[in-house]
């Protein structure tokens, strides 16, 4: 029999069918989500299909923040260097040696990984503003790198990036195959929200693991942790390298679907992205990460479509007479990020969950 669990008058719980519904609530959401990511690269323009690419890549990389910043609470500025190790790792084993992508991704991610150890000595010893500094003198030491390496980088030239190529088959050539047809973005992004899914499973083991559980100790008092025994030294050290390893693995992704790269795109603004991504979606939530990288990717292109019937914002930088695409699209996910910190710190994840809630509420009340 099921029982009134205790309440504020007027709103009795009945515990037992609860947890049921839920769970197949959560299931059908789960099946709707992917349901939705496997017709979007079908229904949609070639515009959408690449801007859905890059937001599968992004949220990978963001993943790897999720992990650093809203797990183990530590602070950084410089993830946009440890995208760019993994992509030129992948480059080097892929362009250069010939190396299949079984090779390049995994091995861009350790590659990503033990760069970010280099930042662990620093980490160990500072938290907030401060090791938000030392990342970001990272950042800028890495960026000088990326102009002189001219063997692996091509310096400020750029240099080709490595194809993907599965089973003989470059993914970006479009594939037919009787009435149908899947275009090179088509594949790709099946390929990137693939490597998402794992990548999205095992974070969320992550966090459920005792190590895990060391990240949230840091997170809330790391000088406490330390006290009741946790290795803090070894959990921040941890949580740097899990984070770089994450965004190697993008980074190999994104250069391989560019097929090229140049040292200027991995700059400080970069790093701001990835930051807001994870801001907007909700710091410390797994879905919000990925929800933050969709909204930031998917800004310029929303602001380019407003662009053809408002007046006064221009497609062109160089056009004169109005506000440019990228800087209205700047300032559009600025304003979100002090939307967000202001109105729901929780982000998209926070306010999800309350319309979710409101609607149980509703059934509840209806039934």
């Amino acid at each position: 029999m099921a029982s009134v669990v205790n309440a504020p008058p007027g709103e009795g719980v009945v515990a037992g069918p609860g947890p049921a519904r839920s769970g197949w609530t959560s299931r059908a959401a789960h099946i709707i989500v992917i349901v939705a990511l496997l017709a979007v690269p079908l229904v949609s323009t070639p515009q959408w299909q690449a801007i859905a690419v890059f937001a599968a890549v992004s949220a990978i990389a963001a993943l790897g923040l999720h992990v650093l910043t809203g797990l183990a609470g530590q602070v950084s500025l410089g993830h946009s260097a440890f995208v760019a190790a993994g992509g030129y790792t992948a480059i080097w084993l892929g362009a250069d040696k010939g190396l299949p992508i079984w090779v390049w991704l995994p091995t861009a991610g350790l590659v990503s990984a033990a760069v970010g150890l280099l930042v662990v000595p620093f980490a160990a010893r500072l938290r907030g503003l401060y090791l938000a500094v030392v990342t970001l003198a990272v950042l800028f030491v890495a960026e000088y790198l990326w102009d002189l390496w001219d063997g692996v980088t091509g310096g400020s030239k750029g240099r080709a990036a490595q194809p993907v190529v599965l089973f003989g088959h470059d993914l970006l050539d479009d594939v037919i195959a009787g009435p149908f047809m899947l275009t090179g973005d088509q594949q790709f992004f099946y390929l990137a929200c693939a490597v998402l899914a794992v990548a999205a499973i095992a974070a969320r083991n992550l966090s459920r693991t005792r190590t895990g559980r060391g990240f949230a100790a840091i997170r809330d008092r790391d000088l406490t942790a330390g006290v009741v025994g946790v290795p803090v030294a070894r959990m921040k050290s941890a949580a740097f390298a899990v984070a770089a390893g994450y965004a190697g693995i993008a980074g190999a992704l994104l250069v391989s679907y560019q097929t090229y790269a140049i040292p200027d795109q991995w700059d400080l603004m970069l790093s701001v992205e990835y930051l807001a991504m994870i801001i907007i979606g909700g710091v410390g939530s797994l879905r919000g990460a990925i929800a933050g990288a969709v909204f930031v990717t998917a800004i310029p292109q929303v602001v380019t479509l407003i662009a053809k019937v408002v007046p006064g914002i221009s497609t062109t930088p160089s056009a004169g007479g109005g506000v440019s695409v990228d800087v209205l699209a700047n300032c559009l996910y600025g304003l979100a990020v002090v939307a967000v910190l202001v109105f729901e710190p929780r982000g998209v994840a926070g306010i999800s969950e309350r319309v979710v809630a409101a609607v149980r509420r509703k059934g509840r009340s209806h039934a």
